[in-house]
């Protein structure tokens, strides 16, 4: 069974609103577009989000070393779903 604990919700919440995520398209390997998503609070879960991110723009990625990385050009439409999950985020 887990422990509920409210506290840490609330902290997890004011981190998520209080950081500033930035998101900008970089030409990759073989000249390809790559939208990478920096500004992740320490404690949030870069695995999940990116998943979320991944099914819901149909697309490939990873998350890794505090940052998700996208395949294609997904600026605006991944900017879009972050908000709605409740970041701040800026396009870069």
């Amino acid at each position: 069974m887990q422990d509920y604990d409210p506290l840490r919700e609330i902290t997890r919440e004011l981190d998520r609103e209080e950081s500033l995520l930035t998101v900008r398209v970089e030409k990759r390997r073989y000249n390809k577009p790559t939208t990478v998503i920096t500004g992740f609070p320490r404690d949030a879960d870069l695995h999940d989000i990116a998943r979320q991110l991944k099914t819901s723009l149909a697309t490939g990625g990873t998350s890794k070393d505090g940052e998700i990385v996208l395949l294609g050009d997904h600026g605006r439409r991944a900017k879009e779903k972050l908000e709605a999950l409740g970041y701040h985020v800026t396009l870069g």
